[in-house]
């Protein structure tokens, strides 16, 4: 009886479909290694991006308390907020720019750091008199003060806790009876200073 293939015809086709075989695994190769280097250049990308726009904060901030005393009120001059205002809005356009996911975060809390100081030197005092405002960009005043303030859709991250394991993880009440006292009288909380 013959062989259904011929001994002549083997050594071919398994060297042919070894090759095929290889070559998938080059291609296979290749791509993976054109989506690291990919994924690589975004993540220096992303360095730089992140660093600018950290300090186009940095430099929003230094403009806005340009000559502003100790516990004062910031300087009504028209260029510090002007120019504060132009560096927010690159630190925005640097912050929309970001492609990967950890520089977005990290570049998120560190705005709402800045934020926040941002705030303290122009957010709190509600009793400025409009005289304070005369001579001033009113759009560059209106950008500093957006961005001093909480975001409507900026979720609070305090919302989120567990606070019956944050309290079994911890002796947070362990002689602190003025605390445990105080939270037993918080409407809110006061569940969890039982026991």
């Amino acid at each position: 009886m013959e062989p259904l293939v011929s001994e002549e015809y083997i050594v071919p086709v398994v060297s042919a479909f070894i090759s095929i075989i290889s070559a998938i695994i080059a291609l296979v190769g290749l791509f993976f290694t054109y989506r690291k280097n990919q994924f690589d250049k975004q993540l220096a990308l992303d360095k730089e991006i992140f660093e600018a726009a950290v300090r186009k904060l940095e430099s929003a901030f230094e403009m806005l308390t340009r000559g502003m005393g100790e516990k004062a009120l910031v300087v009504s001059d028209r260029l510090n907020w002007i120019m504060c205002a132009r560096e927010i809005e690159k630190f925005k356009v640097f912050k929309s720019k970001l492609g990967t996911e950890h520089y977005q975060l990290v570049l998120g809390s560190i705005e709402e750091y800045w934020s926040h100081k941002f705030y303290d030197v122009v957010g709190k005092n509600e009793l400025i008199q409009q005289g304070y405002y005369e001579g001033l960009h009113a759009g560059s005043v209106l950008v500093v003060y957006a961005f001093a303030s909480w975001k409507n859709d900026q979720k609070c991250p305090i919302d989120t806790v567990d606070y019956e394991q944050l309290l079994e993880s911890s002796s947070v009440f362990q002689g602190r009876y003025g605390l445990k006292a105080y939270v037993q009288n918080d409407r809110q909380y006061s569940h969890l200073a039982q026991s």
